[in-house]
């Protein structure tokens, strides 16, 4: 069988890695100059930076496991980072571990005894869908479905929880169905963040090495239906025909090349929203404070648009040159830009606000992730469901808005699915 996979992001080279592996004929085509998509780390004076996302889940015996080793792709871990949450105007530590949250004053101290009932919390059938601030109210308490969980997804969905389906962040459901959050948090163990050796982009550019033919600079414009149940794609002076046609796009992309053939389907896709934020990547003089630190996430209603930042120079000291701190703070998304947040003096202000200490930036630089975020509001199981059921023989979508937000999401996903 031959497929031709559109879309040479990270979930469109992985897709077709594993085609490759039984045995399939393959072919990729990517718009872009470079595979990779949104996942690409680029050079920046004396480092890099990257575009997508800083690192993945990482856990031994699990898809991201072997799909790293299979590949050959080395990677190392920062380790257990410090992580705070800012709150009440200071910045708050996060423990490591769940239990330790008793001690934490990141929450109420009814807060904290109401998440201690969890593993005696029901376990809800999967339908009707259920709101992400719901689910976490119902098995931990409003406590932390409202203190602690906010700033948690506004740093990974960019989005207020309490817009987003449960669906939105899969693990969950997936550990409910063990019993509880606890017995199943238990049962899947301990995952640890890495990052490939180079950044997060060797992910893409490895895949890709092992591939035989990934086109770049090539956009499919046109999707058509042939006799015998093929495919034909055209774009960019370019026709190929496939038995299998695998649109590896974000939602809206699909949609467009749909049209025509699904539009019942095409609507679905066109119905899931996304999210767009601003990226500033920053470098200072070393902060002890920060010299082993995730990061911090500001809570919502603090943050005003300011959604938090990372410390890319811990995660991958080859990110700044030595003596530099490397800082990426996230702006915007669904809780919307102030106009004091559109230059960097404004997100200075807010950065020094949460740490008096930082000293002025040396580089600067800016980045707007146009629509890169996909965000699972509540419905989304139905529009997904929907885009699906309506995929004409022969043609199927992969993509984060069907698997889940994060890297190892999508690398389980694909694993399952192929």
């Amino acid at each position: 069988m031959s497929t031709l996979i559109l879309g040479g992001g990270v979930t469109g080279l992985a897709a077709a890695w594993h085609l490759q592996q039984r045995g399939q004929a393959v072919e990729v085509w990517e718009a872009g100059a470079s595979v990779g998509g949104w996942m690409k780390t680029l050079p920046w004076e004396g480092g890099h930076f990257e575009t997508g996302p800083q690192g993945v889940l990482w856990q031994k015996g699990t898809a991201v496991d072997r799909l790293f080793s299979a590949i050959d792709l080395p990677f190392k871990s920062p380790g257990t980072g410090a992580r705070w949450v800012g709150k009440g105007g200071r910045l708050i530590p996060v423990p490591a571990s769940p239990p330790a949250l008793m001690f934490s004053p990141l929450m109420s101290l009814g807060a904290k005894l109401r998440m201690m009932l969890e593993p005696f919390i029901p376990v809800r059938a999967g339908e009707p869908e259920e709101g992400l601030s719901a689910f976490i109210e119902r098995r931990l308490g409003k406590g932390v479905a409202t203190e602690l969980l906010p700033a948690m997804v506004a740093g990974v969905l960019a989005a207020p929880p309490e817009i987003l389906s449960v669906d939105a962040i899969p693990k969950l459901r997936q550990w409910e169905a063990t019993g509880s959050l606890v017995n199943g948090i238990r049962k899947s163990g301990v995952s640890h963040m890495v990052v490939p050796e180079g950044g997060m982009g060797q992910l893409p550019i490895q895949l890709a090495s092992k591939l035989p033919t990934v086109r770049t600079g090539l956009r499919a414009e046109r999707l058509e239906a042939l006799p015998g149940g093929r495919w034909r794609v055209g774009g960019g002076g370019e026709v190929r025909e496939a038995d299998r046609v695998v649109l590896a796009l974000p939602a809206f992309e699909a949609a467009l090349l749909l049209g025509a053939v699904a539009p019942q389907c095409a609507d679905a896709l066109a119905a899931i929203p996304y999210t767009s934020v601003d990226l500033w990547h920053s470098r200072h003089a070393a902060l002890p404070a920060l010299k082993d630190s995730f990061g911090f996430l500001i809570h919502p209603p603090e943050g005003r648009g300011y959604l938090g930042s990372l410390v890319p120079s811990w995660m991958d000291p080859q990110s700044a040159p030595d003596g530099l701190m490397q800082l990426r703070s996230f702006i915007g998304g669904a809780f919307g830009k102030p106009a004091d947040l559109d230059a960097w003096e404004g997100i200075f202000a807010r950065l020094k606000h949460w740490v008096p200490s930082l000293g002025d930036a040396v580089a600067v630089r800016h980045e707007r992730a146009e629509r890169a975020i996909p965000r699972p509001e509540l419905g989304h199981r139905a529009r997904v469901a929907a885009a699906l059921n309506g995929l004409p023989t022969g043609v199927d979508w992969l993509s984060n808005a069907r698997f889940g937000p994060g890297v190892r999401d999508i690398l389980e996903g694909l694993e399952t699915w192929s």
